[in-house]
C-alpha cells in the first residue's frame, strides 16, 4: 500500500507498508502482505483503515510530544485520529493525534512575517561578526524557521492581545516577600507577560526566585536571562544559600556550557529532612494562607511606618530652615491661651479663618467668640498682637504639632509590628515556604541518591531528560536558543535587566517562551547604541512599515514592550532596602516621582551627603579631570576618615579615561574606581562620584538622569560628590539638582538671599484653601486660581517636570530673607504677612522658589489703580531677589503653552 495515500491498522498496529491488498467483504476484513501467498482474515473491529491524509507542511509546523519538539520530520500526514511522521534518517513513526501537538508557524502571518523579517534584518548588521559576513545574532536568526504561535515572541510580532490565565494557584514565597514583590509574582504566575520594574534596591532578585520556586512546584521549567552574567549568577548564588542550586544548570555561551558539563555533580544534596507528609505538606499550605492575610496587613503597617518616618525626617530639615526664618524675623513671643491642645489639621483651620479675618479689615468679636466656642481660644489678649506674630507663633504651632502627630502615628505603628513579632513571623513564613518548596524536590528527584551526568550533546540529542532534571535554566539573553531544542518553550522566561536588552536579542528570548516575565528599570542605564549602528538600523526601520515601538535605536526590549502594550500588568517594586534615607531620598523625589518607600533607617547625626567643589578654573581637560582626582585623594578621603579595609569603597565617574586614572592612583589601595556602567547592579558602602566637567548643561553626557541615578544608588550610607565650584546655578541639569538637594539636606541653603519655599507647611495650606475656594460663593475671588491651579498641575504633572511643584498663597515675607535692597514702601508691603504670591512653583530637591504665577482678574486689576500699584510692587521685589514671575491675565488665552514655554525657558531646556 502507498503509505502517503493510506493508513492500515491491524489490531492497533500500522501494517500498511507490509500489505500487499486489502478488501472487506462479507463483513471481514481480507488481507494479502508481501512476499507472503497466504491470505489473512480479520474481524471488523481488528481493522482500521484511513485515507487520503491531509499534508501538512513540516517547513511551516513544528510537532510537540509532551510539550518537547520533534525535529528532523520531512513529511506529516495526517490521517484524522493518526499523524504519521516521515524523518530524514528514513525512519517513520505513527503517533495518536491526541498525543502531540502540530502548530503551525505565526510566520505565515503577514505582520508577523514583516516584523520578524525586519528583526532579521537587523541581526545581520548590530551584532558581533563571525567567519565571513554573518553575523552572530544572523546566524541565530538564520535558523529560525518556525515560530510557535503560542510564543510570546508570536504576541509581540503580531501585537496580539496577551493571554492569562483562568485561575491563580497559590503562591507562595520562600524567599521571604514584601507587597510589591508579591503582587508582581502573582502577575507573573497569571499572565502571558508581565512587566517588573525594579528600582534600585527594591528587591528583584527576590522575586524572580519567588517565581522560580512557584514554577518548579508547579512542574513548569523556567529560564532565567540577562546580558549581564553577573544578574544571572546573583540568582544561582541565592539558590545556592538555600541548598537548591542543583536544579539549576547555569549555560548560556559555550564556555558556561562548558564548565557546567565539566562540574556536573553526579550525587543530589541530602534530602532526608526535606520529605513532608501529604497531611503535613496541606496543613502548611493552609497555615501560609492564614498567615499571609496577617503578614499583609503588617507590611501595610510597616510601609505606612516608612512613609511616616519619611514625611518626619523631611519636615524636621524644614523645621530648621523654618526656625532660621523665625529667628531672622526677630518676633515677640506670644502664647495663646487654650482649652484644648491643637492637632496640625486644626491650627491651620485657625490659621486660615484667621487670615481671612484679618484681610476683611479686622477680628471681629464674633470671630473672637467663634475661636473660644470652637477652638477654645480663650485669651482674647493674643489678638492686639501684630497679624505677623500671630500668624508666625500658629505656623511654628504647627510645625511642633505635626512633628509630635507623626513621632505618636509611628510609635503606634511600631508597637504593633512589635506586638505581632513581625520579623520573627515574616521568618516563619518564608521557613515553611520553603519547606513546602524542598517537599516538592524531593517528590521531583526522589529523594536524592545518584544523578545522571549528562554530555553537552544532550541538549540537542535528548532534551526532554536533561530539562527534567535541570528545570531551571540560567543563560545570557542572546544564547538561550542554544541552550534548549530547537523550537523548545520554556514555560517561563525570565529576562532580567531588560532595559540593557535590545529588541533583536530580546526577541530570541521571548521564541523560547510561552510565558514571560520582563525585568527593568527605564530609569536606569539602557542599551547603547553606537552612532554607526543607530544609522544602519534607522535605515532599516524606514524601510519597514512598523509600529514606533520595533524602532531598534529608540528602545530597549523593555521600552518597546511598554510602548507596545500599553495595558500591559505592570507592578513597581517600590520598598527600597539599600541606601540611606537621604541618598535614594534623591532618586525618589527626581527619578520616581517619591514611589518609592524607603525601609532603611536614618539617626538625625548621619552625614550620608557630602559636597566637594573644587576652586574655579578650568580644570577638566576632556574627559579627564585631575585636579578633581586630586581632590580624592588628597581632602575627600583622609578628611573623610575613609578606611577603604574596613569599608567597601568605590570611585566613580562617566568616562573611562577618568576612571583609569583613578585606578592607577589608588595603587595597592583596598579602592576600586570604574565607570558607572560598570557599577550598575552593584553597590558600596560609601561612594565617590566625579563628575569631571567644568560646566554642565542640560543633555550633556555627564548629565544623564540614567546615569545619575544609577550613580548616585549605588551608595549604601555616604555619597561623596565632587563638582566644579558654581555647580549650585546649573539650572535644568540633573547635577545640579544633586548639588542643589545636598545643601538643602546640610542645611547650606541658609547662605541664600531668599529663603527655601516651606512645602510641608503650605502644601497642607494649599490644600485647605483649595477646599475652601472650591466651596466659597465668592467665584469672582477664587475661580480663575482654581482654573489657574488646574492649569499648573497638567503642566507640572509632565514628566520634564517631574522634579518641580507648587503651593498657594506662601506669604512674600517668607520669600524674602533680608529687606535690606527694598526701598521703605516696598519693604512694607513686602513684609506684610497678608502679601502673598499667588502661586509658587519651586524646585523638590532644595524648595527653592522656580516661578511665581500670579493670576489677574479683570474686574479686580484693571480698574484697580491700588492693586495695578501692588502688582507694579510685587513685580519690582521678586526682581530684585531673582525670583521670575508671569502674570496670566482672565481674560487671556493659553495660559497652559505659556507657562510651559516660561518653565522649559527657566530650566534651560
Amino acid at each position: 500500500m502507498n503509505i502517503e495515500e493510506h493508513l492500515i491498522l491491524v489490531k492497533k498496529e500500522d501494517k500498511t507498508e507490509q500489505i500487499q491488498s486489502c478488501e472487506y467483504e462479507q463483513k471481514k476484513w481480507t488481507i494479502k502482505y508481501h512476499n507472503n501467498s497466504k491470505v489473512y482474515q480479520y474481524n471488523y473491529q481488528n481493522v482500521d483503515w484511513f485515507k487520503n491524509p491531509k499534508l501538512i507542511d513540516p517547513t511551516t509546523s513544528v510537532v510537540y510530544e509532551k510539550n518537547i519538539p520533534i525535529s528532523g520530520v520531512i513529511r506529516i500526514l495526517d490521517f484524522g485520529q493518526h499523524t504519521k511522521l516521515m524523518f530524514k534518517t528514513g525512519y517513520k513513526r505513527l503517533y495518536p493525534n491526541l498525543s502531540i501537538v502540530i502548530e503551525e508557524t505565526c510566520l505565515t502571518n503577514q505582520n508577523a512575517h514583516n516584523c520578524f523579517e525586519y528583526l532579521k534584518r537587523l541581526a545581520d548588521q548590530v551584532s558581533i561578526k563571525l567567519e565571513g559576513d554573518r553575523s552572530f545574532l544572523g546566524k541565530q536568526y538564520s535558523m529560525i524557521t518556525n515560530i510557535s504561535p503560542r510564543s510570546v515572541l508570536s504576541a509581540y510580532l503580531e501585537r496580539k492581545p496577551l493571554r492569562r490565565e483562568t485561575k491563580q494557584s497559590q503562591v507562595i514565597f520562600p524567599f521571604g516577600f514584601n507587597l510589591s514583590q508579591k503582587a508582581a509574582a502573582e502577575k507573573a504566575m497569571l499572565e502571558q507577560m508581565s512587566v517588573i520594574e525594579g528600582p534600585p534596591g527594591t528587591g528583584k532578585t527576590q522575586t524572580i526566585l519567588n517565581i522560580i520556586s512557584n514554577a518548579v512546584i508547579q512542574g513548569k521549567t523556567v529560564a532565567i536571562v540577562s546580558n549581564n552574567n553577573s544578574a544571572t549568577a546573583n540568582v544561582l548564588e541565592k539558590l545556592q544559600k538555600y541548598e537548591v542550586d542543583f536544579m539549576a544548570a547555569y549555560l548560556g555561551n559555550n564556555e558556561n556550557k562548558a564548565k557546567f558539563f565539566a562540574e556536573q555533580n553526579e550525587n543530589y544534596p541530602n534530602m532526608d529532612s526535606w520529605t513532608l507528609s501529604e497531611s503535613d505538606a496541606e496543613s502548611i499550605k493552609n497555615n501560609l494562607s492564614s498567615s499571609r492575610h496577617e503578614l499583609d496587613k503588617m507590611l501595610e503597617y510597616k510601609n505606612e511606618s516608612a512613609l511616616l518616618k519619611h514625611e518626619l525626617s523631611e519636615i524636621k530639615t524644614e523645621n530648621k530652615y523654618f526656625n532660621n526664618y523665625y529667628s531672622d524675623s526677630k518676633f515677640e513671643d506670644l502664647q495663646m491661651g487654650t482649652f484644648f491642645s491643637f492637632k496640625a489639621d486644626r491650627i491651620l483651620k485657625v490659621l486660615m479663618e484667621y487670615k481671612r479675618a484679618v484681610e476683611r479689615g479686622k477680628v471681629t468679636l464674633r470671630n473672637k467668640l467663634y475661636n473660644l466656642f470652637v477652638y477654645g481660644i480663650y485669651s482674647f489678649k493674643i489678638y492686639k498682637y501684630p497679624p505677623e506674630i500671630i500668624v508666625s507663633y500658629l505656623q511654628k504651632t504647627y510645625y511642633d504639632a505635626k512633628m509630635n502627630e507623626l513621632q505618636k502615628q509611628i510609635g503606634e505603628l511600631d508597637k504593633k509590628l512589635e506586638n505581632f513579632n513581625f520579623d520573627k513571623a515574616m521568618e516563619n513564613y518564608s521557613f515553611e515556604s520553603m519547606r513546602l518548596f524542598k517537599a516538592k524536590l524531593v517528590n521531583r528527584y526522589d529523594s536524592g541518591g545518584n544523578r545522571t551526568a549528562f554530555n553537552n550533546d544532550v541538549l540537542w540529542k535528548d532534551f526532554d531528560r536533561f530539562i527534567k532534571e535541570y528545570p531551571v535554566i540560567l543563560s545570557t539573553t542572546h544564547s538561550l536558543r542554544n541552550c534548549a531544542a530547537i523550537n523548545y518553550l520554556f514555560d517561563y522566561v525570565l529576562i532580567d535587566e531588560a532595559s540593557q536588552v535590545d529588541i533583536v536579542t530580546g526577541a530570541l528570548a521571548l521564541s523560547c517562551a510561552k510565558n514571560a516575565v520582563i525585568v527593568g528599570d527605564l530609569k536606569q542605564l539602557p542599551n547603547v547604541v553606537p552612532t554607526e549602528v543607530a544609522t544602519i538600523a534607522n535605515g532599516i526601520y524606514e524601510s519597514f512599515e512598523l509600529d514606533q515601538a520595533y524602532h531598534y535605536s529608540d528602545h530597549s526590549l523593555l521600552s518597546s514592550i511598554i510602548s507596545l502594550y500599553e495595558d500591559i500588568p505592570k507592578t513597581l517594586l517600590r520598598e527600597h532596602y539599600r541606601c540611606h534615607p537621604k541618598i535614594i531620598g534623591f532618586c525618589n523625589q527626581k527619578f520616581y516621582n517619591n514611589e518609592l518607600i524607603v525601609l532603611t533607617d536614618e539617626n538625625e547625626e548621619d552625614k550620608p551627603l557630602i559636597l566637594y567643589k573644587t576652586t574655579r578654573g578650568n580644570h577638566a581637560r576632556g574627559k579627564f579631570n585631575q585636579r578633581q582626582i586630586d581632590a580624592v585623594f588628597e581632602e575627600i578621603i583622609p578628611e573623610q576618615k575613609i578606611n577603604a579595609g574596613k569599608q567597601s569603597v568605590g570611585i566613580i565617574s562617566p568616562y573611562r579615561l577618568q576612571a583609569d586614572e583613578l585606578q592607577k592612583t589608588i595603587g595597592n589601595q583596598d579602592l576600586e574606581a570604574d565607570t558607572v556602567h560598570k557599577y550598575q547592579g552593584r553597590e558600596k558602602e560609601i561612594i565617590i562620584i566625579t563628575t569631571v566637567a567644568n560646566r554642565v548643561e542640560a543633555n550633556d553626557f555627564v548629565d544623564d538622569p540614567n546615569l545619575i541615578n544609577v550613580a548616585v544608588s549605588r551608595a549604601v550610607d555616604k555619597l561623596v560628590v565632587v563638582v566644579a565650584e558654581g555647580s549650585e546655578n546649573w539650572q535644568g541639569t540633573n547635577i545640579g539638582d544633586l548639588v542643589r538637594y545636598i545643601n538643602y539636606n546640610n542645611f547650606e541653603v541658609i547662605e541664600s538671599s531668599v529663603y527655601s519655599v516651606f512645602d510641608l507647611l503650605y502644601s497642607s495650606y494649599s490644600e485647605k484653601l483649595l477646599e475652601v475656594m472650591k466651596n466659597s460663593k465668592q467665584v469672582s475671588t477664587y475661580h480663575s486660581e482654581n482654573l489657574m491651579n488646574a492649569v499648573i498641575e497638567k503642566v507640572l504633572g509632565e514628566s520634564v517636570f517631574q522634579s518641580l511643584d507648587h503651593l498657594l498663597h506662601q506669604p512674600l515675607r517668607m520669600l524674602i530673607k533680608d529687606p535690606v535692597k527694598l526701598s521703605e514702601e516696598d519693604r512694607k508691603y513686602a513684609m506684610n504677612i497678608l502679601t502673598h504670591t499667588d502661586f509658587v512653583i519651586f524646585s523638590k530637591l532644595d524648595k527653592m522658589p522656580v516661578l511665581v504665577v500670579e493670576v489677574d482678574g479683570h474686574a479686580y486689576h484693571a480698574d484697580n489703580p491700588v492693586q495695578l500699584k501692588r502688582d507694579e510692587m510685587k513685580d519690582r521685589i521678586l526682581n530684585k531677589y531673582g525670583i521670575p514671575i508671569i502674570r496670566m491675565k482672565t481674560t487671556e488665552s493659553g495660559e497652559e503653552q505659556r507657562l510651559r514655554n516660561k518653565l522649559e525657558e527657566l530650566l534651560g531646556l
